[in-house]
């Protein structure tokens, strides 16, 4: 809608305008008046930056005087039609809504659910609906198979999901809310491709702050890393859903929803994309002489002397039994996962940071 603007005096805006004109110049009005203050019945019969207003004369785009000649979601204000939200509490919705993102929309919590963020604390997700459940200070005060969650509510542990890697069996790892297999999982910086590090046995993005991040992570220490920035759904921007403390778009109504660094992970969830990106594929990857092994150009060392490696590359000074040059880091890691480092401590490409 166009927004509208009333003239009560219209001869004496023809005369602080300095308009109008008579005469065709172009713009509509035939052979009469033609622009401001000038008697029309269509926006044709007014110039190209003016239209008709209610009271049937030219006037210019973009002025009003009441809220009425604005769209349903504006007011009138000092002469433009401003967009106002349709709320910026829950109490300014109906009894089943909650205010989210500036919009009423049907309260998660009231019945159907895609994930226990979506539900009011106290109730977890199951099945699809919200269903009531125990709150917690811990997981000791749930009943088996439920853990304490980040709004402080029991809830059923999910097959093959996890929180560390502990949650896992064997040598599983947990990365991204789920254990996976060592095979797809990384150790070195080279397993993860350009302007990427093993963070903690998953390949994390480095940079220089939030905005190089995808989404539920923040810019900590140079790497992106989850982020606690809610407790309820309704707290998330539209097309969002508060997962493990993180708002995250949902790719399983959206395929479109997740971005570059981001995938659609198992629970129709977009999370980083931790997986790994190795520098090479086969050795027409790397340079004359190296060659491609586990994702890495590695150099040889027929003769089987640290001497030989430290030549090639000092970065690179150890021969190991296979007779290719490695970094010390790698011939004796001090770390694979982050349980194996002190509390607070993150596993950075098998060093414990």
């Amino acid at each position: 809608m166009r927004t509208r603007a009333l003239l009560f005096v219209p001869f004496l805006s023809v005369l602080l305008s300095g308009c109008p004109v008579w005469g065709d110049d172009g713009g509509g009005g035939g052979d009469g008046c033609a622009g401001l203050g000038c008697a029309c019945d269509f926006d044709r019969d007014c110039r190209g930056d003016e239209y008709c207003g209610v009271d049937g004369y030219c006037i210019p785009d973009g002025e009003c005087t009441r809220d009425s000649e604005c769209d349903s979601d504006e007011v009138c204000d000092a002469g433009l039609c401003v967009f106002v939200p349709e709320c910026s509490v829950d109490s300014d919705c109906a009894d089943d809504e909650v205010c989210q993102a500036g919009s009423c929309v049907v309260d998660p919590g009231a019945g159907s659910c895609r994930t226990h963020g979506d539900c009011d604390a106290g109730d977890y997700c199951a099945d699809g609906e919200c269903t009531p459940g125990d709150t917690c200070d811990t997981d000791a005060e749930c009943a088996a198979s439920f853990y304490c969650d980040f709004r402080d509510t029991c809830v059923p542990a999910d097959p093959g999901s996890c929180r560390t890697t502990a949650d896992c069996s064997g040598s599983d790892r947990c990365i991204e809310g789920f254990c996976r297999p060592p095979a797809d999982t990384c150790q070195f910086e080279y397993e993860c491709g350009p302007g990427n590090a093993c963070l903690n046995s998953g390949c994390a993005d480095i940079c220089v702050d939030d905005t190089d991040c995808p989404s539920g992570t923040a810019c900590t220490g140079n790497f992106c890393r989850p982020v606690a920035e809610c407790t309820s759904s309704a707290q998330c921007a539209t097309g969002e859903h508060c997962v493990d403390a993180r708002c995250l778009p949902d790719c399983q109504t959206d395929a479109s929803a997740c971005g570059d660094d981001e995938y659609c992970a198992e629970d129709g969830f977009c999370r980083p994309d931790w997986q790994r990106d190795p520098f090479c594929s086969d050795d027409s990857d790397c340079a004359t002489g190296s060659v491609c092994v586990d994702g890495a150009c590695r150099t040889p060392c027929p003769s089987g002397t640290n001497d030989e490696c430290r030549m090639a590359d000092a970065l690179l000074p150890v021969c190991d039994t296979d007779n290719l040059c490695y970094s010390t880091t790698e011939s004796a890691p001090e770390c694979e996962t982050e349980d194996m480092c002190d509390a607070g401590e993150s596993c950075i490409n098998a060093i414990c940071r």
